[in-house]
């Protein structure tokens, strides 16, 4: 608009002493007044293509303005021509970032705090929608109080503990429901970060106490475990033994059994005769055993 304004303040000087050098012929300044209109005149031209030249810088675009309202014509980077009575509103396509931190409450009220980190970047081709709905601060009017909101509404469907325990799916819901709101309106984003969930100090201490215990329980478990294992396999190798017991038992009688069937009466005077020695003079036998002796002549 400015541009606007010096070339039609230096066309009308430029008209008003051309106008007068030509209708006064006789004035004694008409040379000076033909100039300075001539100069106006040049002033106004320059200042007219000068004005119709825009120059967007890289990850940028130029939305038109003409009269305060927004005309929906678009400039990409670099350099381009427009209308001198348009006025360009540059804004950002780039990624950028923001982290707010969001305090919510659990369906059990349970205070919530959280931190959320958003890249994000508008599209391109809803810049003028954005511009005319919520203005070059579209962030702080409508994306910054939706994470609010989607937060709030997210979290209150979740206990506390299971907020822990479900921890990833809480921030999956979340990063969905805020890029859905987010991108009715052209707000595009890439990426969405959600830091740890933070409770009260009162339920921090009561869920560390509840995990402490737990594992406690489940250190007993599996000493109890340990233990009835051990008595299996106590149990398992005295089994074990008792049969290897009974097995050789059954062997040695089965041993005993054969020898038995083995020997005979003839064996066994045999064995005895075998065992006796060469000069006994006196052996005494027991009635009824049918043991023949040979006596050898002197």
């Amino acid at each position: 608009m400015g541009w606007l304004i010096f070339v039609i303040l230096f066309g009308l000087v430029s008209a008003i002493c051309i106008f007068l050098a030509i209708a006064m012929p006789k004035m004694d300044y008409r040379r000076n007044v033909f100039i300075t209109g001539a100069v106006c005149g040049i002033l106004a031209i320059i200042m007219l293509i000068a004005g119709s030249i825009i120059t967007v810088p890289y990850g940028h675009i130029a939305v038109m303005s003409r009269f305060g309202r927004i005309t929906g014509e678009i400039k990409n980077n670099g350099l381009s021509f427009k209308s001198i009575v348009d006025t360009p509103i540059i804004m950002s396509i780039q990624t950028q970032k923001d982290e707010v931190p969001n305090a919510s409450a659990s369906m059990d009220l349970q205070d919530v705090s959280t931190v959320i980190a958003v890249n994000y970047r508008i599209d391109p081709l809803k810049a003028p929608e954005i511009l005319r709905t919520m203005g070059e601060g579209y962030w702080a009017v409508f994306a910054a109080p939706a994470e609010q909101e989607i937060v709030k509404s997210i979290t209150a469907k979740y206990n506390a503990e299971d907020m822990i325990l479900r921890r990833e799916e809480v921030k999956q819901a979340i990063s969905e429901a805020l890029a859905a709101r987010l991108a009715e309106r052209g707000i595009i984003t890439e990426v969405i970060n959600i830091t740890n969930f933070e409770f009260s100090p009162e339920f921090t201490a009561a869920i560390e106490a509840k995990v402490v215990a737990a594992q406690e329980i489940e250190k007993s478990k599996n000493q109890l475990e340990r233990i009835r294992v051990e008595a299996e396999q106590a149990k398992v190798k005295a089994e074990g033994e008792a049969q290897a017991a009974i097995a050789r038992a059954n062997g040695q009688a089965e041993a005993n059994n054969i020898i038995a069937k083995s020997l005979t009466p003839e064996v066994l005077q045999y064995f005895m005769l075998d065992k006796l020695g060469q000069d006994i003079k006196v052996m005494v036998i027991p009635s009824g055993q049918g043991l023949t002796l040979t006596v050898p002549e002197p």
